[in-house]
C-alpha cells in the first residue's frame, strides 16, 4: 500500500531521537512491502512562517498535507501526536477519497485528560485508535464506527542493536534514565533507592534528574554499552499495560530490567523476561542479587531481550497495526488481543 505517515519525526533534534516509534513505524511499514511516505507535522509547520513557530505555521503545514494527498491518494493515513493538525483535513480527506482509511496512534498515557482532547475532535473520521495504555483508559476512546487497539512499545533491530547479556564488565551496575517533574513520590522513591544502592557498594548512575545531565543520541547509547542493569520506572504505574518506550530501550538491548508490577503487564512480560519488585526496598534487595549472580542476570536479560526482538519488533506490530485498521483477520495471535475494541 501507499501510505501517508504524519508524526513529529523531530528533524531540529538532528538525530537526536533517532529511537523514537515514529521512525520505528516507518520502518516496521516499508518492510512489511509498503510505501512509506513521512510528513514531520511540527517541522513542517515552523517552515510554514518566518517566525519558524509551530503554532503560527500549522495552517500552513494542513494545506501541505492536502496537497501530498492528492498528489499520492494514500491507502491509509497513519498520524501520531500531530495535535496541531486541523479536523477538517481529516473530513477532506475522507471527503475526496473514502476508501483511503485514516488510523492514529498515541504513546504517551491516557490518564492525562487534557491532551486527549484533539483525539476526540479527530475521531470522527478514524478507522483506527492505537495507544500504549490499556483497559479502561481506551475503552473510553470506544465508538461504534472504529477499532481502538492497545500497542506495544516497538523495538527495531537495527536501533537496538546492544547486547549487554554477553557482557562480563561494566562500568555501572544500575541506571536510571528519566525526567522528574515536580513529583515527590517519584523522587523519593529514586532518593531511598539510591541509598540503599550506596549501602550495599552497588555502583549505579541516574540521568536526567538529581541534577545529572539527560543523555540522548549516541550518548545514551554509550551509557546503555557500559550497563548492565536498568529501572523502567513511568511517572504513574498503576495504568493497565502502560510502560514509557524505555522499557524495549532497556529489554532491547540486553540490559537486565526491572519493572513495577503494572496491571496486566505479565503478557507481554513475564517474570523470566524481567524482574518485577514492589517496593523500594524489594528492589533494591533484587538488584543486589543480581549484581551478585551473574549467571542468573544473563538468563532473565537474555530471555528480555528475545522477547523484544521476537514480539515487540516493528514489523510484526506494524503488521498487526494494518490489520486491524482494515479489519483484517489476525495473521496470528497477539498477546494483547484482549486490548483490542472493536
Amino acid at each position: 500500500m501507499k501510505i501517508l505517515h504524519i508524526a513529529n519525526f523531530g528533524f531540529n533534534k538532528q538525530g537526536a531521537h533517532f529511537y523514537c516509534t515514529d521512525r520505528k513505524i516507518s520502518a516496521g511499514l516499508t518492510e512489511n512491502g509498503h510505501f512509506v511516505y513521512d510528513f514531520s507535522f511540527r517541522d513542517m509547520a515552523r517552515m510554514g512562517t518566518i517566525f519558524k513557530t509551530k503554532k503560527l505555521g500549522a495552517n500552513w503545514a494542513n494545506k501541505e498535507i492536502l496537497k501530498i494527498v492528492d498528489n499520492i491518494e494514500p491507502d491509509l493515513v497513519l498520524i501520531g501526536h500531530s495535535d496541531l493538525m486541523s479536523p477538517d483535513v481529516l473530513a477532506q480527506i475522507k471527503q475526496r477519497y473514502p476508501h483511503t482509511k485514516i488510523a492514529f496512534w498515541y504513546v504517551d498515557p491516557l490518564y492525562l485528560e487534557h491532551k486527549l482532547g484533539f483525539i476526540r475532535e479527530f475521531s470522527p473520521y478514524l478507522d483506527a485508535i492505537f495507544c500504549t495504555t490499556g483497559g479502561e483508559y481506551l475503552q473510553k476512546l470506544k465508538q461504534p464506527h472504529l477499532r481502538v487497539g492497545y500497542m506495544p512499545n516497538i523495538g527495531h533491530r537495527n536501533v537496538e542493536v546492544l547486547k549487554q547479556f554477553e557482557k562480563s564488565s561494566f562500568q555501572q551496575a544500575f541506571i536510571f534514565c528519566g525526567v522528574i517533574y515536580k513529583e515527590p513520590l517519584r523522587e523519593a522513591f529514586l532518593q531511598d533507592l539510591a541509598t540503599a544502592l550506596a549501602s550495599a557498594q552497588v555502583s549505579y548512575q541516574y540521568y536526567g534528574c538529581f541534577g545529572q545531565a539527560g543523555v540522548y543520541g549516541k550518548q545514551y547509547y554509550a551509557v546503555l554499552a557500559e550497563s548492565q542493569m536498568g529501572l523502567n520506572y513511568s511517572r504513574r504505574n498503576d495504568v493497565t499495560l502502560y510502560s514509557s518506550d524505555r522499557i524495549v530501550q532497556l529489554t532491547g538491548n540486553g540490559l537486565l530490567t526491572f519493572s513495577p508490577r503494572i496491571p496486566k503487564f505479565e503478557a507481554l512480560y513475564t517474570a523470566q523476561e524481567i524482574v518485577y519488585f514492589d517496593d523500594q526496598a524489594d528492589l533494591a534487595d533484587k538488584i543486589t542479587y543480581y549484581a551478585h549472580h551473574p549467571e542468573q542476570a544473563y538468563q532473565v536479560a537474555h530471555a528480555g531481550w528475545t522477547k523484544t526482538r521476537q514480539a515487540f519488533n516493528a514489523q510484526r506490530i506494524t503488521k498487526y497495526m494494518i490489520e486491524l485498521t482494515f479489519n483484517l483477520s489476525w495473521t496470528e495471535q497477539y498477546e494483547w488481543e484482549s486490548e483490542v475494541y472493536s
